[in-house]
């Protein structure tokens, strides 16, 4: 098997993978629940619930990419493919250790140092993506509707999911608290730093919807979690909802200035 073989086995088997290990407690009866242990080390920087329904559409976006890739007639030999299969299968096999070891231990450093595995895989992913697209490298509808929607929101919900998971493993090992002014200065300032975190990726990345919006999807989460889903937290809420808007604005202003993409592909 040549290297190329082996990238694209493990862009068709990680992907099929994810939602299974994902399912070990609730359908296998595997250890507890993801919703379980997060309950148990539960910060107001933990969005609701309804939120981490976006796996469902990761899910299907993962699958999807790891179909076309695989196709002779299709993404095998496409840019894409050779760029992304790498970073792509590191997130996808970190994302299922995250998912095996968030069943079976509880929150802690250990999942820390899973997800920012995940994050810098789908990071690298995603901005190679970004450069693809601006050099006009990157066309065709599979492209456009799996390859940059799978990266793009991978990259953003993990990018406020790691600092969710930071603030869970501080309250854990009593770093932090959950209550009381101390555990509100601590959420903020956790927010802030995530807030600060996926601006200045937007920023380098010259903008993009896909990211802007599973991150603006995380920060609604969080801002309803902090009003109408938990106790109130009206600081914590209005830094969200701020952060929101920022995150917004910022995807479509540095869209502007984006460089203009070629006419025709380049030769890669």
């Amino acid at each position: 098997m040549t290297r190329n073989d082996l990238r694209t086995l493990l862009n068709l088997v990680l992907p099929l993978a994810q939602p299974l290990a994902g399912a070990m407690a609730p359908l296998f009866g595997i250890g507890h629940t993801q919703a379980e242990m997060s309950a148990r080390s539960q910060t107001a920087v933990v969005p609701q619930g309804y939120a981490f329904s976006i796996w469902g559409l990761l899910f299907a976006l993962s699958i999807a990419w790891g179909i076309w890739q695989v196709l002779p007639d299709g993404g095998k030999d496409s840019v894409a493919a050779r760029r992304l299969g790498w970073p792509l299968a590191a997130a996808f096999a970190a994302s299922i250790l995250w998912m095996i070891l968030s069943q079976l231990t509880e929150n802690g450093w250990h999942l820390v140092l899973v997800i920012l595995v995940v994050l810098g895989a789908s990071l690298t992913a995603f901005f190679i993506n970004r450069n693809l697209v601006h050099r006009g490298a990157a066309r065709g509808w599979p492209e456009r509707w799996i390859v940059q929607p799978l990266v793009g929101m991978l990259a953003g919900w993990v990018s406020v999911a790691t600092f969710a998971n930071i603030a869970g493993a501080a309250l854990v090992s009593g770093a932090i608290q959950a209550e009381g002014a101390a555990g509100t200065l601590a959420a903020v300032l956790i927010l802030l730093a995530a807030g600060g975190f996926t601006l200045g990726v937007l920023w380098a990345a010259h903008g993009s919807p896909w990211y802007a919006a599973a991150t603006a999807w995380a920060l609604l989460a969080i801002l309803y979690a902090n009003t109408l889903g938990r106790d109130l937290n009206l600081a914590v809420a209005v830094v969200a909802a701020g952060l929101m808007v920022v995150v917004v604005a910022m995807a479509w202003q540095r869209a502007r200035t984006a460089p203009a993409m070629p006419r025709t592909a380049p030769p890669v």
